[in-house]
């Protein structure tokens, strides 16, 4: 048994957390070693159980804090077999100070949050901002591939858990996961979950996008609704889901008048892999096709890191088609202007859309 292991079980049987198993576990170590048996009068000590006189207790329960945590600092291992190696979580002293806290504070009811090995590599959590102007690239621990999109956040374990594979993203990532049946993949949005064992797919989940959108582009997928987890939409190649990423623009009401989160699937054009829209940005492209001046100038902004200002609202809602690929900003919006109806400043990184004159 690790140190780690020995402190977790000395903590949630403080804290009457431990399970009847992780008990008859302690209770197993400190048989099989005598020497540490006593040490377990901590324990006692702190949850007021021991023979302890109230004008000597503080005295001994720091006396009997100290030799434990000397003793176990300055062991290579303790006498029990099966080591769980576990990177370090916490400072030992400051552990100390605070169980000692804890325990002459009265008997108050209180949790302490020791992770088991196995949550302990799980916890150790990544988290990933892509600003905007840029992408990047990450390789899981299982070999999964995620590319994620400029502004974006992405938070994942430096291990996967037994039994799936969590990540959360707030933006947009493009996933080709490591296939495996026996642990599912799933990525939590704020809106949905999707859930896959094996497959290629783009999640777009930012959250000011009027939509939260998940394509699939190989495999199969099962997405859950955050605010209905008992509906399970599945997906197939070439399908995707769009879901209302603003409760208050939803249509439908159920009978208490509760708004449900709407959404829809929709089938991919045939087109070639490369012309194919929701994932021309891995390719540091805009693909647009009869689509709101408003939602194509988020992307705008996230690609040139810039901020599009509509001087005139209107110009919102023109829809507007085309391509853009490597050419630099003022390239760009002169080629949107060639078919639309604005003309734009630059002032830094604000980009200012007004209105042509007319002309005779």
């Amino acid at each position: 048994m690790g140190k780690s292991r020995f402190m977790e079980l000395m903590a949630k049987s403080m804290g009457k957390t431990a399970t009847t198993e992780e008990l008859a576990e302690l209770e197993t170590f400190l048989e099989q070693s005598p020497e540490y048996k006593k040490l377990h009068q901590v324990n006692d000590a702190l949850k007021g159980n021991s023979e302890i006189t109230e004008t000597g207790k503080e005295k001994d329960i720091s006396f009997r804090l100290e030799d434990l945590w000397n003793k176990i600092k300055n062991a290579d291992e303790l006498p029990v077999a099966d080591e769980v190696i576990v990177k370090p979580l916490f400072n030992w002293r400051w552990v100390a100070a605070a169980i000692l806290i804890l325990g002459l504070c009265g008997g108050a009811f209180y949790t302490l949050r020791y992770r088991t090995s196995d949550q302990a590599s799980a916890t150790v959590m990544h988290e990933v901002h892509v600003p905007y102007g840029t992408t990047q690239k990450l390789i899981m621990a299982d070999g999964t591939t995620v590319r994620l999109n400029a502004g974006s956040t992405f938070i994942y374990p430096e291990q996967f858990s037994k039994s799936t594979r969590d990540v959360t993203l707030t933006g947009e990532g493009f996933f080709e996961v490591t296939k495996n049946p026996k642990k599912p993949f799933l990525v939590h949005t704020n809106k949905l979950i999707v859930k896959v064992l094996g497959t290629v797919f783009n999640v777009k989940a930012y959250n000011d996008d009027k939509t939260i959108e998940t394509t699939l582009l190989k495999g199969k997928v099962q997405v859950q609704l955050n605010n209905n987890p008992e509906k399970i939409i599945v997906l197939l190649p070439n399908e995707k889901l769009m879901v209302t990423n603003n409760e208050l623009q939803t249509r439908f009401k159920s009978k208490d008048n509760i708004p449900k989160v709407e959404y829809q699937v929709t089938s991919l054009p045939q087109v070639k892999p490369d012309e194919i829209k929701e994932t021309a940005w891995i390719d540091n492209k805009i693909l647009f096709t009869n689509e709101l001046f408003e939602d194509v100038a988020k992307q705008i902004e996230r690609k040139y890191n810039v901020q599009v200002i509509f001087e005139d609202p209107a110009l919102k809602t023109e829809q507007i088609s085309g391509l853009l690929d490597k050419e630099p900003l003022q390239e760009a919006m002169q080629i949107i202007e060639l078919t639309t109806p604005f003309k734009f400043r630059m002032e830094g990184k604000n980009i200012y859309l007004a209105k042509k004159d007319k002309q005779n």
